[in-house]
């Protein structure tokens, strides 16, 4: 049975290089910089977690759900001993709103994990809604459009194991829905070894291998 743990982010971050993410993604946007310093609580899992990260940040006025997939690779042997390759899908909705620590949000993915994107069918990206915008829990599903954005592919060496990946907006007039997302890896390589904080990506996996056992 597979599980995810989903988590609400109060992000301390740093300034971090990003790799595979398209022209403008040399350094996070300033409003990621504006948080506390690394070292003290994990940015990444790591490797040693078998996890990797989503992050969802909204910096628009409006309530945005992001709708997030993850791709993997999934091998069966079937009984004559022959070994079948299929792609299994994992989708997310993840509700955000424009107040402050209320416009992030999160979820960790078991690896491995072949490709992160927005939207249902990522191989979609510029017709299958990826956001949602306006959409109020209970109440309004918002209008969906799309993100706009490829897919980040671990085959093509935009992440690894144990990295974040975010899915950042922003306004920009003209596009649909007036809305731009540009993508962000936070590479597991570049950040510190140690943390003076909480492991929490440790203990995260910790919590799960403990819940399976009294299953």
């Amino acid at each position: 049975m597979r599980r995810r743990v989903r988590f609400s982010l109060v992000a301390m971050t740093v300034i971090a290089a990003c790799v595979g993410c398209g022209d403008n993604a040399t350094f996070l946007s300033p409003s990621f910089i504006n948080y506390a310093v690394g070292g003290i609580v994990p940015l990444v899992p790591g490797a040693d977690s078998g996890f990797i990260l989503v992050r969802v940040v909204n910096n628009t006025p409006n309530n945005i759900r992001f709708v997030v997939t993850a791709e993997r690779e999934v091998t069966t042997i079937g009984d004559d001993g022959v070994e079948t390759v299929s792609l299994e899908t994992e989708t997310v909705r993840l509700q955000t709103f424009p107040a402050n620590l209320a416009n992030e949000s999160g979820i960790l993915f078991n690896c491995p994990v072949r490709r992160v994107g927005l939207g249902e069918n990522i191989d979609f990206p510029t017709s299958d809604p990826g956001l949602f915008i306006g959409a109020i829990p209970g109440e309004n599903e918002g209008f969906g459009v799309p993100g706009y954005t490829n897919p980040l592919s671990a085959q093509a060496g935009n992440f690894a194991c144990g990295d974040t990946l975010i899915f950042e907006t922003s306004v920009q007039a003209g596009t649909v829905g007036n809305v731009r997302v540009l993508p962000y890896i936070l590479d597991a390589g570049e950040q510190p070894d140690q943390v003076t904080g909480p492991d929490t990506f440790g203990n995260a996996r910790t919590v799960i291998e403990e819940y399976s056992l009294q299953e």
